[in-house]
């Protein structure tokens, strides 16, 4: 296979998929349930009996085309009549769609079978047939006996029940009618986060349907609580959450720059378990932190401002750590010990969010590992004497 073909090929693929989300989202009956190969390149179905399947083709190098002799439209023909000698009650109440980028010759076959006022299946019928017995096309050997093999009078049913859909839009342009779809459900801003969260999490739906045993359904109304969900997340009140796992980490995957953190934990002695929450809390805010300024998602001067909160709220509770300390007398190390746990149990527990209705705990936690790291921050009640040295390594 050339370079060129592996191209068209894989794009046909990814085009499958894109062109899928676009419509479902634009379908008719939001009750349906969408699926990738199961039955058919897509389908959709209710009650996982198929009502459409829908064989997608796409060309970007070249237009393809739907002659009477065309090889999208004979090898698409030879799935479902497959499909039909395996499964002959799929007939009933099923239709059956070509999607092409490709345009339909006026008067072939696929032009006689578009849902317009041109349609007659019995002329489309006719020309098929025609095809089968004339043509020379050993390529095709295999389509056409298929075809002529067939019961005539399920042979015309199926050619009833077939419709072209042609010059849809192609792997590039469909981006446009995805867009059209969320454009109300958001504000302007955001829509190409939320476009790209959005078929981000499709990629990964269709990887997970192509890999399982066990069919997946998707239906219009779950993607379109999926938009509102992402929608409410970019707001004045809000802030997206698109980082969710990390882990296992240990102290070796830390950067030296990163390391004076995990050294405030072991000066309070935490147990293993808890430094590897914590190690994940750190990741992850960093991460998503990073992700909200390369997206240009915070106000100005939005984090600096959410910091200094946190600041002003440790020093309330260290002071009160101190005081505490003060009344042992003369505290030794292992006082100092459990009074810094306590404090960063305390911390922990907290509910500072950096807007209202971002409420993943790990943001507060992770920047508070954060600051710690520049030693703003600390557990210990000698935390800075102890590893200010830290910060010239």
């Amino acid at each position: 296979m050339s370079n060129h073909q592996a191209s068209e090929q894989m794009l046909g693929y990814l085009y499958q998929v894109r062109y899928a989300l676009a419509l479902l989202l634009n379908h008719d009956n939001p009750d349906f349930q969408i699926s990738m190969e199961k039955f058919d390149d897509i389908a959709f179905s209710k009650d996982d009996v198929p009502k459409q399947l829908i064989q997608v083709k796409h060309h970007v190098q070249h237009h393809g085309n739907l002659s009477d002799a065309s090889t999208d439209l004979w090898r698409t023909l030879k799935v479902w009549i497959d499909v039909i000698n395996t499964s002959p009650g799929i007939l009933d109440g099923t239709e059956f769609l070509i999607i092409t980028t490709s345009i339909a010759p006026k008067d072939s076959a696929a032009y006689c079978l578009k849902k317009d006022d041109n349609r007659n299946t019995d002329g489309a019928y006719q020309l098929l047939k025609e095809i089968c017995e004339k043509s020379e096309n050993k390529a095709h050997t295999t389509y056409y006996n298929a075809f002529l093999k067939m019961d005539e009078k399920t042979l015309k049913k199926l050619v009833e029940q077939i419709c072209i859909i042609d010059g849809v839009s192609n792997i590039i342009d469909v981006d446009k009618d995805l867009r059209k779809q969320i454009r109300y459900s958001c504000i302007p801003k955001y829509e190409n986060h939320i476009c790209e969260r959005l078929e981000g999490w499709w990629y990964r739906k269709a990887i997970e349907a192509l890999c399982s045993d066990v069919p997946i359904f998707i239906t219009q109304n779950q993607i379109r609580e999926l938009i509102v969900s992402m929608s409410q997340e970019y707001s004045d009140e809000n802030l997206p959450i698109d980082i969710f796992e990390f882990g296992p980490f240990q102290e070796n995957d830390l950067g030296d720059d990163e390391k004076i953190f995990y050294k405030q934990l072991e000066l309070i002695r935490l147990g293993n378990r808890r430094i590897q929450v914590a190690l994940r809390d750190y990741y992850r805010a960093f991460h998503q932190r990073a992700n909200w300024v390369r997206n240009d998602l915070l106000f100005i001067n939005e984090l600096e401002k959410y910091e200094q909160r946190l600041i002003d709220e440790w020093e309330h509770c260290f002071a009160e750590m101190e005081d505490n300390l003060d009344e042992y007398g003369r505290a030794d190390e292992e006082d100092k010990i459990k009074e810094g746990r306590t404090l960063f149990s305390d911390i922990e527990d907290l509910d500072i969010r950096i807007r209202p209705k971002c409420q993943e705990a790990f943001v507060m936690r992770g920047s508070y590992h954060i600051l710690a790291n520049q030693l703003k921050v600390g557990w210990h009640v000698d935390f800075f004497e102890r590893l200010k040295h830290l910060l010239n390594m």
